[in-house]
């Protein structure tokens, strides 16, 4: 997984950010989900947690498995 620290720095209204904890956590569940389920799911996700927050930096998630 390749992310910019605008996916872990996204943040909610009372500025609380994201985190690569849940970011980690998201994916973990996911594992075995195929990259684009994981990378929609990640980014739902980060869209649920932060609301209707303005984002102020770049949204970036790259997700690789290997066969």
């Amino acid at each position: 997984m390749l992310y910019t620290d605008g996916i872990t720095e996204a943040e909610n209204s009372l500025g609380v950010h994201y985190g690569l904890e849940r970011l980690c956590e998201v994916v973990k569940q996911n594992w075995h989900r195929s990259v684009q389920e994981i990378r929609k799911i990640v980014l739902d996700d980060v869209c649920r947690r932060i609301g209707s927050h303005k984002v102020y930096d770049d949204i970036t998630l790259v997700i690789l498995k290997q066969k």
